[in-house]
């Protein structure tokens, strides 16, 4: 026998064994599907089962950390409390889901057995907030070797290998592709086809570089805008160089918010931007994932 359902009531789940030569059982594996945003490590939904499965939902932390899991009907299967570096502090399991949930900050898995979280390249230790093995490249990558990022709110490490910036890379990576290699007026030919409005900040300031903003309203009411900077002039130089795309969101207190920057060839001075992510000719510059 390699593959049975689980229950013949319940959504059917496929569930393989390996064995050895000797007839030994060496390994067991279920079938379970996880689904996210293309553009993250953040989990989106748990699916269970191959016919009529079960659908769970996660709830996660800015970071993308989960921190609740729900069924179709809106019913609460798992629910955890972490501490701000990982650490699960507490879980509750209201009904009983079939295993627990393992998933920790983004790319991370717990390991019940150890209480260490596999990073793919390395180790995490949430108790002490840093891995268990050295940076792989060494001291390139930082005085710090087992450092997980400078703080666990703005930036994530998916892979193991270098920290980036996490909320405002998942937005800015949406539009990388889209903005990149294009002209200003295929840009604009794109947005306004998708109902986003044109506006000239700096209309009434003829000394000033005049920007392009594009600007859209979700329908959960989060406003979006693309700034397009045209470069600098002789009065003004353009500390980048060139042109590129700034990405706006305005937070709560109707303050634009910069999640990222997309330019190409010849963009300058990228180091020095450490609060957000820049992409040229679509790679990240500044940053880690």
């Amino acid at each position: 026998m390699v593959a049975v359902p689980r229950d013949r009531n319940k959504p059917q789940t496929q569930v393989s064994f390996r064995y050895d030569p000797l007839g030994r059982r060496i390994s067991k594996t279920r079938q379970q599907t996880l689904g996210g945003d293309a553009h993250s490590y953040e989990p989106l939904a748990r699916i269970d089962g191959t016919e009529d499965p079960d659908i769970f939902w996660f709830h996660c932390q800015p970071n993308g950390t989960p921190e609740r899991m729900t069924d179709r009907e809106g019913h609460i299967r798992w629910e955890g409390q972490n501490s701000a570096w990982g650490k699960l502090l507490h879980e509750s399991i209201p009904q009983e889901t079939g295993y627990a949930q393992n998933l920790r900050m983004q790319g991370q898995y717990l390991d019940r057995e150890t209480g260490l979280h596999y990073n793919l390249f390395r180790y995490y230790d949430p108790d002490s907030a840093r891995f268990t093995q050295q940076d792989p490249i060494g001291l390139a990558g930082g005085l710090n070797l087992y450092q997980y990022a400078p703080n666990p709110l703005s930036y994530i490490d998916p892979l193991g290998l270098k920290c980036g910036f996490a909320e405002k890379n998942k937005i800015t990576k949406r539009w990388v592709n889209k903005l990149t290699g294009k002209t200003p007026a295929e840009i604009d030919s794109l947005l306004t086809s998708k109902g986003w409005t044109k506006i000239y900040p700096q209309a009434g300031r003829p000394d000033a570089i005049q920007h392009i903003q594009y600007v859209k309203t979700t329908k959960s009411g989060t406003t979006y805008k693309l700034d397009y900077h045209p470069g600098g002039n002789a009065k003004q130089p353009n500390i980048h160089g060139n042109d590129y795309w700034k990405v706006y969101r305005t937070n709560g207190k109707g303050d634009d918010v910069v999640y990222g920057r997309i330019g190409h060839d010849g963009f300058e001075n990228y180091d020095l931007i450490k609060d957000s992510p820049v992409y040229v000719d679509g790679v990240l510059v500044n940053g880690g994932m």
